[in-house]
Parts: structure tokens; C-alpha cells; sequence
């Protein structure tokens, strides 16, 4: 997976997710729409079969708070691989 800044400005922020699913977007946009902070985050694909999802995030701080989403979601799934481990 490669990621691409389509967009990085002071209150909005587009990434694209080269060679992947809407999948890890998803968690990290999930994790942003609980964000008080955080005006606008949404997946989009252009094209269900070529397109790369791309995540829009409009918010004061876009590039923090998308770093603290995905630390969010990165301890998340330590803690699953735990519990995973131990069964």
C-alpha cells in the first residue's frame, strides 16, 4: 500500500490509498466523525474497480488529527492481535 497527499491545506486534507481496500480509510474516517473537532471525514472511490479510496478530512488541524486517528486504530488492533494470541 502506498499512501498519495492529494490534498494538504490548513483546514482540509485528501489521502489516497494506493493499493488497497476502503477498509483501513474506513477505520480511520470511523475514528475522525467521533472527533469533536473534525468539521467533514468521508471515504470516496471514483470507480468501484480502478478507483483508490481516498480519505477527505476538513478540520482545523486535518494532518493531527488524522495521525491520532490511525494511533487510535493501531492500538486497537494490538490490543485484538492480544487477545487473538492468548485464545
Amino acid at each position: 500500500m502506498k499512501l498519495n497527499i492529494i490534498e494538504d491545506e490548513p483546514k482540509s486534507m485528501v489521502l489516497e490509498f494506493e493499493g488497497a481496500d476502503r477498509g483501513i480509510a474506513e477505520l480511520i474516517k470511523d475514528k475522525l466523525i467521533k472527533n469533536k473537532s473534525v468539521e467533514f471525514a468521508g471515504v470516496i472511490k471514483e470507480h468501484p474497480e480502478v478507483g483508490q479510496p481516498r480519505l477527505v478530512v476538513k478540520a482545523s488541524k486535518p494532518k493531527a488529527l488524522i495521525l491520532e486517528a490511525v494511533e487510535e486504530v493501531q492500538k486497537e488492533m494490538k490490543e485484538l492481535a492480544s487477545q487473538m494470541s492468548k485464545s
